[in-house]
């Protein structure tokens, strides 16, 4: 695959807490340094207009989700080697990464992403990124490029150069979450 961008120019963007508005495997996201506090309080900012529901957190394979997800039960782990949709997870706890990026009943969200420009970015990167969707909270997410808000456009640092111009109806991925029983709860499919 030829890539569309220079990954060294995209890491030292990220690296000084930039916020960039990329294409991911489901919709076009707002992303960011998930480790850093000064990128997760730009992109709550930038989303406003809401209660804050969480980030959902990005990472590029199973070894870096069992990085900062080590009590991964085998099942979720099965589950996302067999799963060919994007599929996010709700961590009741995870290790190295901030509070602030927590819902409102204290998950972490956390997606092994499958896209084939963003997985290797954050393989790059060396780090998660934030995946949330580029929409203020409460407001509908956009299904493609063209539906994302001006304000939006115009408070990210760096908009990627792919897929801008598809029209493809993109969704959220599913989202699912062990019991206390240890059996998959699915919240969005």
């Amino acid at each position: 695959m030829v890539w569309p961008e220079d990954k060294d120019f995209l890491c030292d963007l990220l690296a000084e807490d930039n916020l960039l508005l990329f294409p991911t495997d489901t919709v076009w996201g707002l992303c960011a340094d998930a480790t850093s506090l000064v990128s997760i309080q730009r992109v709550i900012s930038l989303k406003g207009g809401g209660a804050h529901r969480g980030l959902v957190t990005l990472v590029a394979d199973l070894d870096m989700l069992k990085s900062y997800a080590p009590e991964l039960y085998p099942r979720l782990e099965t589950l996302l080697t067999l799963h060919r949709r994007p599929l996010t997870i709700l961590f009741p706890r995870t290790i190295h990464l901030p509070d602030e990026l927590r819902g409102p009943d204290g998950e972490w969200a956390v997606r092994m992403t499958l896209d084939p420009v963003l997985s290797p970015l954050i393989k790059a990167y060396g780090r998660p990124l934030i995946g949330t969707a580029a929409c203020k909270y409460d407001e509908e997410i956009p299904r493609h490029f063209g539906e994302i808000r001006s304000d939006i456009l115009e408070n990210v640092d760096y908009i990627a150069k792919w897929r801008r111009n598809e029209k493809e109806q993109r969704t959220p991925s599913s989202m699912v979450r062990l019991d206390e029983r240890h059996e998959l709860v699915f919240l969005r499919s």
